[in-house]
């Protein structure tokens, strides 16, 4: 009988440990929420430029130092689902046949971010009218120098013991980066007439078909 009041306490013990994380979770999620939801609406209401990081921390009724916790920058509100983007590519790149030529793999994998990105939302929406007032913001430096400085990184580790593994990985990552910048360009020079996750898709497959060495 000791035994099991014991064991019952134990329980009792993991359970309420459980319910503790499991609130400090939903508070890190609404406090996420929140900060998002107060850079979208003032963003609408006073533009991008013109709202700032403490803008944001008053009407999300949090501290400035909380704001950079959650987000590094301003820009990074305009793309919340960028690190679950940014895991999605590097779980698909090392799925990939180790076999498989480099930036096929990464090319491929690219195409994980871009097919997310089309998906349709009233927020996405909204960003891609933002977008179209302020091109410059539609991929950030921030976004680009993190993607480029990932892939250099899943390159030395994937392709560990290769011959010249550190110029194939700034490589990589270079022709990437140039994808990003053209597909940005374009989108801004034919006045956003295409989705911009579009045309990034287009690029990719471009590129693809630019270094296929194959005879024909």
């Amino acid at each position: 009988m000791k035994q099991a009041t014991v064991a019952e306490s134990h329980a009792d013990e993991r359970a309420a440990l459980a319910s503790s994380s499991s609130l400090r979770q939903r508070k890190k999620d609404a406090t996420h929420q929140a900060i998002t939801d107060a850079a979208w609406e003032l963003f609408a209401e006073k533009g991008y430029e013109e709202t700032s990081v403490n803008d944001i921390a008053e009407r999300a009724n949090v501290a400035p130092r909380t704001f950079f916790r959650y987000f590094p920058t301003k820009e990074d509100v305009i793309y919340p689902e960028f690190e679950e983007m940014l895991q999605r590519v590097r779980d698909e790149f090392f799925r990939r046949p180790p076999d498989e030529p480099l930036m096929t793999s990464l090319i491929t994998s690219m195409q994980t971010m871009t097919d997310t990105m089309t998906a349709s939302s009233s927020r996405n929406q909204q960003r891609l009218m933002m977008l179209k007032r302020s091109p410059e913001l539609s991929i950030s430096d921030y976004i680009r120098r993190r993607m480029t400085n990932q892939i250099e990184e899943w390159v030395l580790q994937r392709d560990a013991g290769c011959a010249d593994v550190e110029l194939r990985a700034k490589l990589a990552s270079g022709i990437i980066g140039l994808i990003m910048d053209t597909s940005r360009d374009h989108w801004v020079s034919t006045g956003a007439t295409e989705a911009l996750p579009d045309l990034g898709h287009r690029c990719l497959s471009l590129v693809q078909d630019l270094l296929d060495t194959r005879s024909s």
